[in-house]
């Protein structure tokens, strides 16, 4: 044998021995991303730099049914170079806001839990206590920025947070905590987060950046 053939052979049994020792989702456990509904890391990272669902890495995106967010006014940026808490990236979300209908509207988008639109995961066995998640930006009057975790097939969800201009600094990042009560009741998340901006009247909208979006244990 040559020795070009013997290197390759070597390398192959090295990528081998690593694949199998690497607990029961080998993949998993190399790329640092949870493959499987039953393994559940500490933290689970859902974005940091990029997203790492356990479902599509494509975000579902959807607007208000009053239509009146235009897409061409709106911002989704997942690689957004802006300042970014840790790391190169940040999370951009930008919506100009509803200047004609006084109505309530959104914009915003959902982390999928599966690899479909529709489809559900298990929640109850993670044993997470906290969503975590670094957030700065501008809201206007009458916006503000909502993350939550849906119920599947009911508009009522396990976890709500509404967050006001006040709350937040468009230089400076604030770590919000969200408590998850009752995990093992949450048996069919239809998405891991959904995240929108909202009114409840006109508004010129707002741009929240986020980062480190994650389920923790502590």
């Amino acid at each position: 044998m040559n020795k070009n053939f013997l290197k390759l052979l070597s390398f192959c049994l090295i990528c081998l021995i690593c694949f199998a020792s690497c607990e029961r989702y080998p993949v998993s456990a190399l790329l640092g991303i949870p493959a499987k509904i039953d393994s559940w890391p500490d933290p689970w990272y859902l974005y940091d730099d990029e997203i790492n669902t356990k479902g599509s890495l494509a975000p579902f995106k959807w607007e208000s049914y009053t239509g009146c967010a235009d897409w061409d006014k709106v911002k989704l940026d997942f690689a957004c170079k802006y300042h970014p808490k840790m790391g190169r990236n940040c999370m951009q979300l930008t919506w100009v806001g509803n200047s004609n209908d006084p109505g309530s509207s959104y914009f915003g988008f959902g982390l999928m839990a599966t690899e479909y639109p529709g489809g559900i995961v298990n929640l109850s066995t993670s044993d997470y206590t906290n969503l975590k998640f670094w957030i700065r930006g501008t809201l206007y009057n009458n916006c503000s920025f909502k993350i939550e975790i849906p119920r599947n097939g009911s508009d009522s969800p396990w976890v709500v947070r509404e967050i006001k201009a006040n709350e937040i600094s468009s230089a400076d990042w604030t770590e919000i905590v969200i408590p998850l009560p009752n995990i093992e009741d949450m048996t069919e998340i239809e998405y891991d987060i959904a995240i929108s901006l909202v009114s409840d009247g006109i508004t010129n909208g707002g741009t929240i950046y986020l980062d480190d979006i994650r389920f923790t244990k502590d």
